[in-house]
């Protein structure tokens, strides 16, 4: 047998190989199915977060599941601190946009107390701040739309600020210079998710109630709700997690100025009283304000006060996610039977586990909004999964180009590459710059802690981290095979 012949089946069993690691590896949903026991659920959801954890090297995770108003399932897994120190009921983890649901209640019970009109327009409260309404009607922006996000503000959302970093002083500050705050669109028009109009609601309820928002929110709801882990001032809370990367390393936890938006704390036991408390309001709010706080909005009824709304054959189910540098998280509740579900972890990878514990549970709830999203969530992973493959396969076939010409003595390779003429010479470094330009982009990109890795990045819509990682790995594979493919030189017989 030649070496080429030897080369090509080399090859083609590298490909099958390829092919057969990629379908074996594509990332699967396993879903509880409809009237599992609760003995069922516990086994099952136990041996998702496990494989997930070792998978996605999630440092700690606080995670429960809620069945007619009874928790029959509750995780406490890994730890909250780079010492080793276990996650705990008490452990409080950053909610990142899970803050928001907490807020419409602050609002909404500051409404009961009647210091907020719920239909009155922002500019009738004498804020600190006041937002630019362009060629729109400050009237039109009432605290109903800012709470269902149709009130036409931008920044859709906020990041932290590392401890080497400017930093705005206050929710005025960031407003006015750092990320500057204005109603962009027609308010009532559109829901457009807001961070922005969230910070007026902070700026809101300080003015009405002359007090920080984070006492605020404790008088009015926290302590109430018996939620003493709970705050938006980690510094008052008793145990708060460390932060952690993709690889469980402790990193640096930001510093969140939005707060309404997305810089509250909470233990899983306090995720589990205010997810209980949906049921009939806790004593803190009343049905009629749940009701509000439900409501389908005008423009999309999918969505309430910053809750999304899935239907289900036993009821509207809401929820909402959260997202913030290293911290992840996803509530749902269906507040007309008690059934909810809950996840709160202090890593970056973490975000993995709305694939596969969210959906896990979303399973019981034969909800075909929440299965749609789980399907294209996976759909996603599959996607990357053959790109990636496909990548693979073209790296393969420039390694197979390379040697081949070597071994048929039609290449070589050099140090100081030759060509049949300047033109085509100088054309071929060019390409082989470019590529090897794209190589180090590449490597900035996926490994360094400049950009993907880093602290400070958010990765909105639980990107999926394995496929990620291979994807970083076929494509910077397939730049700098290029690179040496350019650079190698076709053999000049003299």
């Amino acid at each position: 047998m030649s070496p080429l012949v030897k080369l090509r089946a080399i090859c083609l069993a590298i490909l099958v190989v390829m092919a057969g690691l990629t379908t074996m590896g594509l990332r699967q949903i396993r879903g509880l199915e409809p009237g599992s026991s609760d003995t069922e659920i516990a086994t099952h959801m136990d041996a998702v977060l496990d494989h997930a954890m070792q998978r996605y090297s999630i440092a700690g995770v606080a995670a429960g599941v809620i069945r007619d108003g009874e928790i029959v399932w509750r995780a406490r897994a890994g730890r909250s601190t780079s010492e080793g120190a276990p996650v705990t009921d008490a452990t409080s983890f950053n909610l990142g946009s899970i803050s928001k649901p907490l807020t419409v209640w602050t609002v909404l019970s500051l409404v009961q107390d009647g210091l907020i009109d719920l239909d009155a327009p922002l500019s009738t409260y004498a804020l600190p701040f006041e937002p630019d309404y362009g060629e729109h009607s400050p009237d039109a922006v009432t605290v109903r739309r800012l709470l269902q996000h149709t009130a036409g503000t931008n920044q859709p959302g906020y990041g932290g600020w590392g401890a080497h970093e400017e930093q705005p002083e206050d929710a005025v500050d960031l407003s006015e210079n750092f990320a500057p705050l204005r109603v962009a669109y027609q308010p009532g028009e559109h829901r457009r998710y807001s961070g922005g109009g969230y910070v007026l609601l902070q700026m809101l309820v300080e003015t009405v109630t002359g007090l920080d928002f984070d006492t605020a929110a404790r008088q009015h709801v926290l302590d109430p709700l018996g939620m003493t882990t709970a705050g938006f001032d980690s510094s008052r809370l008793p145990t708060v997690s460390e932060a952690f990367n993709y690889y469980r390393q402790p990193i640096e936890d930001l510093r969140d100025v939005a707060l309404t938006a997305a810089g509250g704390y909470a233990s899983g036991a306090d995720i589990e009283r205010f997810l209980l408390a949906h049921m009939d309001g806790g004593g803190v709010l009343t049905n009629d304000s749940l009701e509000q706080a439900f409501a389908p909005t005008d423009p999309n009824p999918r969505f309430a006060m910053s809750y999304s709304r899935w239907e289900t054959p036993t009821g509207i189910l809401i929820g909402h996610g959260g997202n913030n540098s290293s911290w992840n998280g996803q509530i749902y509740i269906q507040p007309a039977t008690g059934d909810g579900f809950y996840f709160l972890t202090n890593a970056t990878s973490g975000a993995q586990l709305d694939f596969d514990l969210s959906c896990a549970w979303l399973g019981l709830m034969e909800s075909e909004d929440g299965a749609a999203r789980c399907d294209e969530a996976v759909s996603l992973t599959h996607q990357l999964a053959w790109v990636s493959a496909g990548l693979g396969a073209a790296s393969l076939f420039w390694v197979y180009w390379l040697v081949a010409g070597c071994v048929a003595g039609k290449r070589v390779l050099s140090l100081r590459p030759v060509g049949r003429g300047p033109l085509r010479l100088w054309g071929r470094l060019f390409l082989a710059f470019l590529a090897f330009a794209a190589t180090l982009f590449l490597i900035w990109i996926f490994w360094t802690n400049s950009v993907i890795w880093r602290t400070e990045t958010i990765m909105i819509d639980e990107v999926p981290v394995d496929e990620l990682e291979t994807l970083s790995v076929a494509l910077t594979s397939l730049f700098a095979l290029l690179t040496l493919c350019l650079w190698s030189s076709p053999k000049i017989r003299r």
